[in-house]
């Protein structure tokens, strides 16, 4: 048994990380370090009911051997809610808030000392067999262990830096603004992926006109579910010359894609064309794809979960150079379904479409000025729009974590270089010793890429859980001298 196991983060994988620390006995005491509220991280901070989850609540439980967790929580709470249904946001963020609070009651039945530091940790330093986290106010904390589980931050286009700090310029992630927004506002929303549909869901519930904009002008597919059909037992595995056995190139890629698509259109299924829209025009492909999923076309939302643990269970055995080729042609293919958004989501959006208050646009944008109490935004073809607001949605970035002179350095930092992390989820701090410093969740994106979902990020948890079982016992360290037991 460990002494001391840090946890760095504590949104949705922190306290995946917390509550399977706890269940499995792993350490005397686990410190917790989240600014804020426990579970609470960048992708379920969302209050707002008709904001989604993106996957089905079936593959949401925080812990890998009771699948059920997510949904039996939402039984004991009087809601009557299949393994596929996708739920409010903000009901798993609650989930993960009271299963904390459970599980810190059975901690201290048992011993193990569990507190929450509300502090940000910036920087993580070998010391000997130890470690020592240093946080922002300055203070320093032992660890024998860590689990580095910190989430995402908006990524802010190059385009609207200047003007992060105006009124009327805002991430997607903070969008309790646009209540503020006169009624029939025009609001451009840049990006058109998931968090661009969630603004999108708000704006539109305002009031407001919403033109999105990107350079692929492509908005995420659809799909009724992100749960495994019972009766197909891993249909992918039997697929002649998968790559997860054999060693790979873009050749291969190529090849992998095809037997795919294969795969998705045999045994009796619809054929491929039956299960994709074929339509050039963002609104009625959004269409065709709504009217797939509700005649239960779509049988590639099926193979969702099985592509992503078989994929990156793949990718940890990779060199990340030798992967990088196959990554680029099957992410090109596949993030579209890969990253699909809830039929009912769609259909709010479709209904925003009909009514004329949404137009998806392809375009680049240019350069963004303010004029007067309006917004002017210049496009890549030489065009300009105005608008009342903007909003940006281009997606999330992973944690920042670069190594120098045996320290991990958390956040924004120009000195050392990128933390490599390997294929045991173990963060390199440059010393020559296998690290007891592990990287979970997005904190592992580097080497593994799907790792944008509960159902990805959990069975890591699992996998540290047990590296860390086999870890001989130590002692608090700090400074490189040995202290007693402490009680919070």
């Amino acid at each position: 048994m460990l002494r001391n196991v840090a946890v760095v983060g504590a949104g949705a994988t922190g306290t995946s990380a917390v509550v399977n620390l706890v269940r499995s006995g792993v350490a005397q005491r686990i410190d917790v370090f989240q600014p804020g509220a426990i579970g609470h991280g960048e992708a379920f901070s969302a209050t707002d009911p008709a904001l989604l989850c993106n996957t089905s609540a079936g593959t949401m439980s925080l812990i890998t051997e009771c699948p059920d967790d997510f949904v039996d929580y939402l039984h004991g709470l009087g809601m009557p809610v299949a393994p596929h249904d996708c739920v409010p946001r903000y009901l798993f963020a609650q989930y993960c808030r009271d299963r904390y609070l459970s599980v810190r009651s059975a901690a201290s039945a048992l011993g193990v000392h569990l507190r929450h530091h509300r502090e940000k940790v910036v920087s993580v330093a070998g010391r000997g067999p130890g470690y020592t986290l240093c946080t922002e106010s300055g203070a320093e904390y032992p660890a024998d262990a860590v689990m580095l589980c910190m989430g995402v931050d908006p990524w802010t286009p190059p385009v609207v830096r200047p003007f992060r700090c105006y009124s009327g310029v805002t991430p997607a992630s903070s969008l309790g603004s646009a209540a503020a927004l006169p009624r029939d506002a025009s609001v451009l929303v840049l990006g058109s992926r998931l968090s661009a549909v969630d603004a999108v869901i708000v704006l539109g519930r305002s009031g407001c006109r919403v033109q999105v904009a990107s350079p692929s002008g492509c908005l995420p597919s659809v799909r009724t579910r992100m749960y495994p059909d019972p009766s197909d037992s891993g249909p992918l595995t039997a697929l002649p010359g998968h790559p997860w056995v054999e060693t790979t190139d873009a050749a291969q890629a190529e090849r992998f894609v095809a037997g795919l698509v294969r795969c998705l259109a045999g045994h009796g299924r619809p054929h491929l064309r039956d299960q994709l829209s074929q339509a050039d025009a963002p609104v009625e492909r959004l269409r065709a794809e709504i009217a797939i999923a509700e005649e239960g076309h779509n049988f590639w939302q099926e193979l969702t979960v099985e592509f992503i643990a078989l994929t990156n269970e793949w990718l940890l055995r990779q060199p990340p150079a030798k992967w990088q080729d196959f990554w680029v042609i099957v992410e090109g293919v596949l993030d579209r379904y890969i990253s699909a958004m809830p039929v009912g989501n769609a259909k709010k959006l479709l209904s925003l479409a009909d009514a004329g208050r949404l137009e998806v646009r392809r375009r680049r944008p240019a350069e963004l000025t303010r004029t007067g109490d309006r917004w002017a935004m210049k496009w890549q073809d030489g065009s300009c729009d105005h608008f009342d607001a903007v909003v940006y949605a281009t997606g999330y970035r992973p944690p920042s974590m670069r190594c120098s002179d045996g320290r991990l350095l958390l956040g924004e930092h120009r000195r050392g270089t990128p933390a490599a992390v390997s294929a045991d989820l173990r963060v390199d701090l440059g010393r020559n010793v296998d690290e007891c410093v592990f990287a979970v969740g997005q904190c592992s994106a580097t080497r593994v890429p799907l790792v944008h979902g509960v159902v990805a990020v959990v069975p890591q948890v699992s996998r540290v859980v047990r590296q860390m079982r086999a870890l001989p016992a130590r002692s608090f360290r700090s400074a490189g001298c040995f202290l007693p037991m402490s009680h919070p």
